[in-house]
């Protein structure tokens, strides 16, 4: 009869002993800001490309005035999209994050490794922008077939994605690794001639947003299972002495 109260008291703190491990968990899966970027991206995308097809065709069509004013639009976004991308993205995200989140309360992984570290970073930033510039450029040259653009992305996007992945460490959510892994899937499908090409802009908005937006959400759904057990546990009793 002795040892039974002491298995009895480790068994009851098993529960709180997890709390921290599930609170990891949720803090990591917390991507709904990802969503949020993503969801941005997209709208900036399409308004983007609006402008353009708009400009194009209000001068083909001698439309001088719509011309003028739709390409000043285009000018005006482009210069609020570069603001967006290197400076006001952070805080705006952040904000929106805030408020999704602001039912949960707040939650902090501490500094891991990687994390607030720039050293490095911009580097890989600037050499994935240049990538990006080259290959459409390579592409409007006609210097490679225009079915291939997705494929020749994942050359650097493949290893981007990746490299946040692993930059961000442990407080970056498991489930952002898919995005780059069906990244790749996609390019090594349109490579072996699987009929899956929609057209350049397609083949590159899908594996872009939508694979982003299958593994944030992969995570946020990831998220509620960890809150529901973090709940669960707060509510175990804690063990009697």
């Amino acid at each position: 009869m002795g040892p039974e109260p002491e298995d009895s008291q480790a068994g009851a703190g098993i529960p709180l002993r997890e709390i921290p491990k599930w609170t990891r968990r949720y803090a990591q899966s917390r991507t709904l800001p990802v969503v949020a970027s993503l969801v941005i991206f997209a709208a900036g995308f399409c308004l983007f490309g609006g402008l353009s097809l708009l400009t194009a065709w209000a001068h083909v069509e001698h439309r001088r005035v719509l011309s003028v004013v739709s390409l000043l639009a285009l000018c005006g976004f482009t210069a609020w999209w570069l603001w967006f991308s290197f400076i006001g993205a952070a805080r705006i995200i952040r904000g929106i994050s805030e408020r999704l989140y602001q039912g949960e309360g707040s939650v902090s992984l501490g500094a891991c490794a990687g994390v607030g570290e720039p050293k490095g970073l911009m580097l890989v930033a600037f050499l994935f922008m240049f990538c990006v510039f080259a290959s459409v450029g390579l592409g409007l040259l006609e210097l490679y077939p225009i079915r291939l653009m997705q494929p020749i992305s994942a050359l650097y996007a493949v290893p981007f994605l990746v490299y946040l992945g692993l930059k961000m460490g442990r407080v970056g959510s498991p489930f952002m690794f898919l995005w780059p892994g069906l990244y790749a899937v996609h390019a090594v499908l349109l490579v072996t001639g699987v009929p899956i090409g929609m057209g350049p802009m397609v083949d590159m908005f899908v594996p872009t947003v939508g694979y982003g937006l299958v593994a944030a959400l992969s995570g946020h759904l990831y998220s509620r299972v960890a809150l529901r057990r973090l709940r669960r546990l707060a509510a175990s009793p804690e063990p009697h002495e």
